[in-house]
């Protein structure tokens, strides 16, 4: 017998079919969470069963019934998914249309022009300053303003460094990846 593989919101929005597997999913396991977990393990993000509803995205309440939608099966993320998370529409297209389709996922916002601007190229030289282990940013996300606070994980924190002339910042190296979640450390285990 083979398993089959988990259905995602963005799967689920695509194909009837797989949004019945994944609400059926959603509800069969959620009860189960709620009936046979412990309230350690049913809290713990890394368990099996909150990985296995955060892998079909059960969280995420689009085309689900109330009753479905687990709640804290992910890590504690400032960055709730916005109203158009899941909806890639450009995975196969220019470098415009996939920015615009990032920003879309990840603010609910229609992308729009609003102009360009000159980004100089990494000076050759630059002074390293140290690791950054944060980031704090104000974004309006779904017509709402808010802050979000990024903690690097420790092995996943990039360098932060000044230009020669100290008039530009910037991270180098480091791993991680900006998501439609915001920044999501490579050592996530909810990535």
């Amino acid at each position: 017998m083979t398993l089959k593989r988990p259905v995602t919101l963005k799967q689920a929005k695509a194909f009837p079919a797989s949004a019945k597997r994944r609400k059926a999913f959603c509800l069969r396991m959620g009860g189960m969470k709620k009936k046979l977990t412990s309230k350690k393990k049913a809290s713990d993000p890394t368990s099996a069963i909150n990985r296995a509803l955060a892998a079909w995205d059960c969280d995420l309440p689009p085309m689900l019934p109330k009753r479905a939608v687990a709640k804290g099966i992910r890590p504690k993320n400032p960055v709730p998914p916005s109203s158009k998370a899941g909806m890639v529409r450009y995975a196969d297209a220019d470098a415009i249309s996939r920015a615009a389709d990032l920003y879309e996922r990840f603010s609910g916002h229609e992308a729009e022009e609003i102009g360009r601007v000159r980004v100089n190229p990494l000076p050759r030289v630059g002074v390293a300053i140290g690791e950054v282990d944060g980031i704090l940013y104000t974004t309006t996300r779904d017509g709402v303003v808010e802050q979000y606070i990024h903690k690097f994980r420790r092995r996943d924190k990039p360098l932060f460094v000044v230009a020669p002339d100290g008039k530009a910042l910037f991270l180098v190296g480091g791993r991680y990846t900006f998501t439609e979640r915001g920044i999501v450390d490579d050592s996530d285990p909810m990535r």
